[in-house]
């Protein structure tokens, strides 16, 4: 029998992963799985009550990343997006690294970071990012929290760890510890935009990723990964939305949440404050424009908050245009810890049902570039991207930049979204969508296959088949 680790750095790993198929078919092979968790024991008794079985869970030991530690993590980091930014000539690549980023640091917080960036403009070579990477494991090897890890591992005895996000920091000594011990391994890309990004923490036996397109990605970016250790799986946030058990007929969910089933649903995805700071405004803009139709063709608007984002900023919208919004929110719950001074937040599984039949009821979906348009696409609906500056944005904001990041150059076409180029085209262009939802169908089912493998409903089996066997079904 073997022993399955799995460390869940962060509450979205619940849902991805935990509440998936995987512990099902890792289960049915008759693999022990075992969780090395950051998580409360709230958030672990909602994944055994989704699965009806009790977990063995062990708590992952403190880490503190030293100051070098954390000098060469983020040296490595710039340095690489720096020569991303050169190889692929696109300078959104950096957007976060600019000097005018320092401005929010201040002392020697700014000094520290002020170094990582002027040395990185000698460093930016992958012999020389490799030489910062060896530095950096051989760093944290000598930390004195290894001792912790040790320990784990000497008495959970795993055969294999998976990490469910590539980006983990507290990952860097499990997986240094694993290694010595002899123990493989094996992380998940997370998501489709953080290759380009430069987000990963640690290196891995095994990476598993979501297609081709992003296993390409994996190997351009990471030129000294062994094509062999990339392995691709399909991500099993998908499979949700083919689990028949989970969805509702459209008359139980308008009847639920207060729509009219004979009238078109728009769904509004809101961003978080950082990365969409206006969209309180494209909500009033959206909801002007529904208003303007003739009563009878006028789609309902169904308003889906980010599950991090409670902030008010959307309230006064919503009251005003009360007739044509209705407000659904993720069901997440939030945890704080006032002794550790942190707050986790994570997914309840009625929320991964609430999601699936919301893709599936709604008839669009509209949103500054949202990963959402990959979840409706599953079932074949249209998404509008925005793609014009509101009028009170400030000098700093800019939806043109957006576009340039480098995931969204994975899109076959243009045309794999409906484009708003201005607020005066949303009554035609919304109407328009959901009257004829097969526009853009083509290459709207063409993006999601590139991004995503298909058929998606295999993700859970090919990870649990990689886990056992190092390699997928």
């Amino acid at each position: 029998m073997k022993k399955v680790a799995i460390f869940l750095p962060d509450g979205v790993g619940i849902r991805n992963y935990l509440f998936s198929r995987l512990i099902s078919n890792l289960i049915e092979q008759q693999a022990q799985v075992v969780l090395i968790a950051s998580l409360s024991d709230k958030a672990i008794k909602e994944a055994e009550r989704v699965h009806g079985l009790k977990f063995e869970v062990v708590q992952i030991p403190e880490y503190r990343e030293g100051i070098l530690e954390k000098f060469c993590r983020e040296l490595e980091n710039i340095s690489r997006l720096r020569v991303f930014q050169r190889k692929l000539k696109n300078p959104t690549i950096i957007p976060d690294h600019e000097w005018g980023h320092l401005t929010k640091y201040r002392g020697i917080v700014w000094l520290f970071y002020f170094l990582i960036r002027f040395v990185s403009n000698f460093t930016a070579n992958y012999s020389i990012i490799k030489f910062i990477n060896n530095k950096y494991l051989n760093r944290v090897s000598k930390s004195p929290f290894m001792a912790g890890y040790n320990t784990l591992l000497s008495e959970v005895k795993p055969d294999v760890i998976l990490c469910t996000h590539q980006r983990a920091i507290t990952a860097s000594p499990l997986f240094v510890a694993a290694s010595k011990a002899g123990i493989e391994t094996a992380t998940a890309i997370y998501s489709w935009d953080n290759l380009p990004k430069a987000r990963m923490a640690f290196r891995a036996g095994k990476y598993l990723v979501w297609s081709q397109y992003m296993k390409d990605e994996v190997l351009f970016y990471y030129p000294d990964i062994n094509p062999d250790d990339v392995v691709i799986t399909g991500t099993p946030q998908f499979e949700f939305y083919r689990q028949d058990e989970l969805l509702m007929s459209r008359e139980q969910f308008c009847e639920q949440y207060g729509f009219d089933p004979g009238r078109p649903i728009v769904c509004y995805s809101g961003g978080d404050r950082l990365t969409s700071p206006y969209d309180q405004d494209y909500l009033e803009d959206l909801a002007a424009a529904v208003k303007a139709l003739p009563e009878e063709e006028r789609p309902q608007i169904l308003f889906r908050r980010c599950p991090v984002d409670w902030s008010p900023r959307f309230d006064p919208v919503i009251e005003k245009h009360s007739d044509v919004i209705k407000a659904v929110d993720p069901l997440w719950a939030f945890e704080k810890d006032e002794a550790e001074k942190w707050t986790l937040t994570y997914p309840l599984f009625s929320d991964v049902k609430l999601l699936a039949n919301v893709a599936r009821h709604c008839d669009l979906v509209y949103n500054v570039g949202s990963t959402m348009a990959h979840d409706y696409s599953m079932f074949d609906k249209p998404a509008c991207y925005i793609n014009y500056n509101p009028e009170n944005a400030n000098g700093t904001y800019s939806v043109e930049k957006i576009y340039k990041y480098q995931h969204f150059r994975s899109m076959p076409s243009s045309e794999a979204v409906i484009w708003v180029n201005s607020k005066q085209e949303i009554s035609a262009l919304v109407a328009n969508a959901v009257r004829n939802p097969q526009q853009v169908a083509t290459q709207r089912k063409a993006w999601l296959q590139k991004v995503i493998l298909h058929p998606v409903t295999e993700a859970s089996a090919n990870i649990a088949g990689v886990l056992l066997n190092g390699k997928s079904e």
